[in-house]
């Protein structure tokens, strides 16, 4: 696509990036508004239903970790056997920053129908490894460079969809409150997640990113 001239014109003519090139100036902007958090800790609320054979709710509280430039971890005070279906989803998303090295970034049109000056844009990332996953298509607010929704598209047919509110400073953009949907074959489940205060540029040792036992 980058090397088709009537794309770049297109590009050109609307201002708006394109493909792999348009990709990485978004990548840029989303790591630069956090690149002075360098760690951070906050806990976290959980609201979900779960579908399985039984329709159930679940209410968890957990402490999510964040070490530059993608370390993650998130410790459930408790964890039921259903909340471990979806308890690593929420440590293993990676970061803009990282993105590059797992997947080919992309940004893709604008859907029919839908306004390009909305201030949104959407990155494809795709793996570049094989896996499970298809695909996932990452929704960014231009004002802020936050994410405001993510699809994650998995190869089954199996997706997960969050709808993300972030809170923003002069120095960084965090999510505040997600809503996320999960369908698998074995479970479907809604999740909301509510975000406490955090605590930024704290010490956090390398030992709390091992994988949980």
């Amino acid at each position: 696509m980058l090397l088709v001239p009537l794309a770049a014109a297109v590009a050109l003519q609307t201002g708006q990036p394109h493909g792999q090139h348009g990709a990485a100036a978004i990548l840029r902007k989303m790591t630069a508004v956090n690149a002075s958090v360098k760690t951070y800790t906050v806990r976290i609320h959980f609201d979900a239903k779960v579908h399985s054979f039984l329709s159930l709710p679940l209410v968890l509280n957990a402490t999510y970790y964040y070490k530059q430039p993608d370390k993650m971890q998130i410790v459930f005070d408790s964890v039921p056997s259903l909340a471990k279906q979806f308890q690593n989803f929420y440590a293993s998303t990676g970061t803009p920053a990282t993105w590059p090295k797992t997947y080919i970034v992309t940004l893709e049109p604008p859907q029919p129908g839908e306004p390009s000056d909305n201030g949104n844009v959407t990155l494809r990332l795709t793996p570049r490894n094989g896996g499970s996953l298809d695909h996932a298509d990452i929704t960014v607010d231009t004002s802020t460079y936050g994410i405001v929704i993510q699809q994650w598209i998995y190869k089954d047919g199996s997706s997960i969809n969050v709808a993300q509110f972030n809170e923003t400073s002069g120095t960084y953009v965090l999510p505040s409150h997600q809503e996320a949907d999960f369908s698998f074959p074995k479970y479907k489940a809604h999740v909301a997640a509510d975000y406490d205060s955090y605590d930024i540029n704290v010490p956090i040792p390398d030992s709390v990113f091992k994988e949980p036992q």
